[in-house]
């Protein structure tokens, strides 16, 4: 396979935590956490601060039909975009190989589709489904569809940066930032592109998403005090670029991707879940040809529901010990759904490329406090080298991405088409 260096060489980013990269680093670094109780429900919830579309968004006229999830996916790529300082001339000239791959959504609901189903309902009270295709649909408001197609905010960007090359969107509920990165950079290391922009968006979760999430389980509430998720809202994107294009210090170069699956990863024990994830954790550092002991910080998912985060410990304890320094950034933003891998890695790169660690929130009340290397005071000035980014959900995703601040030795500097 060939192999060329892949940077990440511009990020942007839309959470509770801000909209600039200076609000980010600030309010990350000081272990802010804006989560408070919303809408007078028995949780709280992560919003992003109000913006301006119209300042973030090329298209002015898309802006009407887009849902709130599409605005703030399309927003963090036009502030992924400038920050990598491409110029415009560079994407118009050799818009074949820029390509896109976008995390879809998971909390779009079905109450702005109520109406239809509730006129179509029989005399027991269940859907008359004919009655709905006959008249119902009538009800529905016009082009109700198209802006909840899970490719959407890929498909506006693409088109509002003439991204022409590689197009598609991942639909892996929370995992889908990571794999899109996973994708983007293999296919820039395949040679299939030069550039991707890959990234993924959450408008604000509805109440079946809520309701969903606490019949199961998984909500975090606070009347009464109930251990879980803490659901918020985001959109994350990244500018990758094969390295030898690169013009500028990158936030990151990718030394390897993995992505698993765990099956009905809820019915398993938490030794269960440890030994997949610790297999997965040797898998990605053997394909980087890494040592335990070359990362120098990982970042952990750490999202609140406690099988998961005592499994996640372990692994990690079981394959890097306990001098590794432990970060996690889920606790600050919010398990920010679909984009909950995207957001994690964000603030993985921002730690690379600024040097500093930022503080686990709660850091006492971690699984294995005793053992692992939690940081618990803000380092700016920590000297790490190598990160990985390591997310699990309770779909059963696995991902985990190796960033260096360094290429990979193992990775050529030449056009990969160069030897075909």
């Amino acid at each position: 396979m060939n192999t060329s260096a892949v940077a990440i060489t511009g990020v942007g980013a839309l959470t509770p935590l801000g909209i600039s990269l200076e609000q980010h680093i600030q309010q990350h670094q000081a272990g802010h956490v804006p989560l408070t109780c919303h809408h007078q429900l028995p949780f709280k919830q992560g919003v992003v601060a109000d913006f301006e579309p119209k300042q973030l968004i090329k298209d002015k006229k898309s802006i009407r039909m887009l849902t709130r999830q599409a605005k703030l996916g399309i927003a963090s790529a036009t502030l992924a975009v400038s920050d990598s300082q491409i110029a415009p001339a560079v994407l118009a000239a050799n818009g074949e190989q820029h390509g896109i791959i976008f995390g879809a959504f998971m909390s779009q609901g079905i109450i702005n589709a109520a109406a239809p189903y509730l006129a179509s309902l029989d005399s027991q009270g269940e859907i008359d489904y004919q009655a709905l295709g006959e008249h119902g649909y009538r009800l529905f408001p016009p082009l109700w569809i198209l802006p909840r197609l899970p490719n959407t905010t890929g498909g506006q960007i693409s088109i509002q940066y003439g991204l022409k090359g590689i197009s598609y969107s991942v639909i892996n509920g929370p995992s889908g930032g990571a794999i899109a990165m996973g994708e983007a950079f293999q296919s820039i290391v395949d040679g299939r592109s030069e550039r991707v922009l890959a990234g993924a968006s959450e408008m604000d979760p509805t109440i079946e998403q809520q309701f969903l999430l606490q019949q199961q389980d998984l909500l975090a509430l606070e009347h009464p005090k109930t251990p879980g998720l803490t659901i918020s809202e985001a959109g994350v994107s990244f500018w990758l670029e094969r390295a030898d294009l690169v013009s500028q210090t990158p936030y990151a170069y990718i030394d390897a991707y993995q992505n698993d699956y765990l099956s009905r990863i809820l019915t398993l024990t938490c030794d269960e879940i440890c030994l997949q994830l610790t297999q997965q954790l040797k898998q990605v550092l053997a394909a980087a040809n890494l040592q335990p002991s070359d990362i120098d910080a990982i970042q952990v998912t750490s999202a609140g529901i406690a099988q998961l985060d005592e499994a996640e410990a372990h692994a990690i304890y079981r394959v890097f010990g306990a001098d590794t320094a432990i970060v996690s950034s889920t606790a600050n933003t919010g398990f920010t759904l679909g984009a909950a891998a995207a957001t994690s890695l964000f603030y993985a790169c921002l730690q690379l490329k600024h040097g500093y660690l930022a503080p686990v929130h709660l850091a006492a009340q971690r699984p294995l406090a005793d053992k692992l290397n939690y940081v618990t005071q803000c380092q700016p000035s920590a000297n790490i080298q190598r990160l990985l980014c390591h997310h699990i959900d309770y779909l059963g995703n696995q991902c985990s991405l190796i960033l260096s601040r360094k290429p990979h030795a193992s990775h050529s500097q030449k056009d990969p088409r160069d030897e075909q």
